[in-house]
């Protein structure tokens, strides 16, 4: 028995589609056409696309006060006022730099600014010693010292030296350090 197939009918485009598949296809089309359109228009008109531009409040008239502040070197920016001002706070005599010493020309002398360090009374032990630095501690804390720094006791690190018995610090006053 041999069937006949009924051959396929042909969809036709343009004359089969029903009202729906014609406004998927215009909107397939616009969407597409914006997609590829649109950057086109921010890149030939950045200034409706970019950050809004920056509006200064005084016109552009700076007060006189506030440029001598700044030219002082010393200015400090005023949140009440609004404005740089001349930085008038005293100075408790704090060196501004990063060693954060105390300046004996301006301090306020609250103490003995030359006060020594503790002398040969104060015990510390060597942990560990290699070529390059040590490990030394005392009641206060361990430290990492390197040739030239400063052990607990005053003195400084003059080397670190290697012999049969193994490492060993040799301190400024001739003094031998073994862990």
């Amino acid at each position: 028995m041999t069937r006949k197939h009924k051959p396929r009918r042909r969809r036709r485009w343009f004359r089969d589609m029903t009202a729906a598949d014609y406004i998927l296809t215009v909107l397939g089309l616009c969407l597409g056409t914006a997609a590829a359109l649109f950057p086109w228009h921010v890149y030939l008109n950045p200034d409706k696309y970019g950050p809004p531009r920056m509006t200064f409040s005084r016109g552009g008239v700076i007060p006189e006060a506030e440029i001598l502040a700044l030219q002082s070197g010393e200015a400090v920016f005023d949140m009440r006022k609004g404005r740089f001002v001349v930085d008038d706070r005293s100075v408790a005599g704090v060196d501004p730099l990063v060693t954060g010493r105390i300046d004996p020309d301006r301090a306020a002398a609250t103490g003995d600014l030359d006060q020594e360090f503790p002398g040969r009374d104060v015990g510390f032990e060597v942990f560990a010693v290699d070529g390059r630095r040590a490990l030394v501690g005392d009641a206060h804390g361990v430290y990492l010292i390197r040739p030239h720094s400063r052990l607990p006791d005053g003195t400084f690190a003059r080397s670190f030296r290697h012999d049969e018995a193994g490492w060993y610090i040799l301190t400024s006053d001739e003094r031998i350090l073994r862990p």
